[in-house]
């Protein structure tokens, strides 16, 4: 891939893998990803097997969709079922068939082709989702939250139900509906105080507390891999049995993060700070590397009361022209950090500054945005979007 690369300090070391810009970043409206400037709000960004990147932007009028593939081309359309839209997306998946579907939150879920036609899927309008199998056309969840693709074709997503701080996710195969996860609450049911959640109980009878504003999913070999805002789950979708993976158990134990992919503790102890809605804050996300199995997500504080900040050495250094200098030294300051979840449940911090994650093809990649320091928030009028990645580390680095 044409790409321009950027230090990147791994395993607490100066000489470190490489980062690449692989769309954005620069100045150009045309030429090969890392040479093109990418106007717009970031919204969410995605990858399928053959290393082709899809990125959602917005701007005044309403979504373009990027796509890059691995030899640098570039191709941008507009989405003119979205144009006047102002949701925020909540999350983006690539399906075998080449299409994308698009969580999009109160607009419901749409599947998107790659010259930018796009059809909504799921509608959002009833106060409370249905709870049993039902067909496609009856069913109307409040929001979706989140979308993960399976190798065969079936969507999965992640739904509020209205009031009850109460996250379902949901099955979408041939035509009909079924809730797999999440307790529904009825109106008069009060929320558990506590997280509820034990190893390898049943996915139907677990109450799922919404703890940020989107609820990603990323799927793996039968498995679905949560984010719920206050910890991330794995649900075996054959059973229908939930896990807790990332779940506070003892965060007293985690210790502060000083290098890259260098374990701080263990994933079962470890602690989600995730955004919360509002101008300035992130969305969570979530990807799983399809070789490795390691997760890889996004939050803020490793630990209860500590900052969000981590050290400087997580940061992207290099030799840069100077766009790339000022992309990157003006990143948005509610980016997350980004943690990884080993195979052997080693919990390590990778590195600062995310707005959506995707993987494959040992790469994980990562949609930032930046606007002028000079301008009180970030728009869709003055907003960057870019995408870079670092190739993974292996048994053998």
């Amino acid at each position: 891939m044409a790409a321009v690369v950027i230090g990147f300090a791994v395993r607490g070391s100066s000489s470190g893998a490489s980062v690449e810009f692989v769309l954005g970043g620069g100045t150009a409206d045309n030429g090969t990803g890392p040479q093109r400037k990418v106007a717009g709000e970031l919204q969410n960004m995605t990858t399928d097997k053959r290393g082709d990147v899809a990125l959602f932007t917005r701007d005044a009028q309403g979504y373009e969709l990027w796509t890059v593939d691995p030899g640098g081309t570039v191709k941008r359309v507009r989405v003119p079922a979205l144009d006047g839209s102002s949701d925020q997306a909540a999350q983006a998946a690539a399906a075998p068939d080449g299409s994308l579907y698009l969580a999009l939150n109160a607009a419901g879920l749409w599947k998107v082709t790659g010259d930018g036609h796009a059809t909504k899927v799921v509608k959002t309008t009833r106060e409370r989702p249905l709870t049993d199998r039902v067909p496609l056309d009856e069913f109307s969840p409040l929001s979706v939250n989140g979308v993960a693709v399976a190798d065969d074709g079936t969507v999965f997503f992640t739904d509020w139900q209205n009031q009850r701080s109460s996250l379902l996710v949901h099955r979408l195969r041939a035509g009909q509906v079924t809730r797999i996860a999440g307790k529904p609450l009825s109106a008069t049911q009060k929320p558990p105080d506590a997280d509820p959640n034990k190893t390898g109980a049943p996915a139907l009878d677990t109450y799922l507390p919404v703890g940020a504003s989107a609820s990603p999913l990323a799927w793996n070999d039968g498995n679905l891999y949560v984010h719920t805002g206050r910890a991330i789950l794995r649900i075996a979708t054959a059973t229908e049995r939930i896990y807790p993976v990332v779940a506070s158990r003892d965060t007293a134990s985690l210790k502060r993060p000083d290098a890259p992919f260098k374990p701080f503790g263990k994933a079962i102890n470890g602690y989600v700070d995730a955004p919360r809605s509002g101008a300035s804050s992130h969305l969570a996300s979530i990807t799983v590397d399809r070789t490795t199995g390691d997760v890889y997500y996004g939050a803020g504080a490793y630990r209860p009361g500590t900052t969000t900040e981590i050290s400087a050495k997580f940061r992207w250094t290099g030799d840069l022209t100077k766009p790339q200098r000022t992309f990157f030294d003006s990143l948005r300051n509610a980016q997350q950090t980004v943690y990884q979840v080993a195979k052997n449940g080693d919990l390590t911090a990778v590195t600062a500054g995310a707005e959506a994650l995707s993987t494959t093809n040992g790469y994980l990649y990562i949609a930032v945005d930046t606007c002028p320091s000079s301008e009180p928030k970030c728009t869709a009028t003055n907003d960057q979007s870019a995408v870079v990645r670092l190739r993974l580390p292996t048994a053998e680095n």
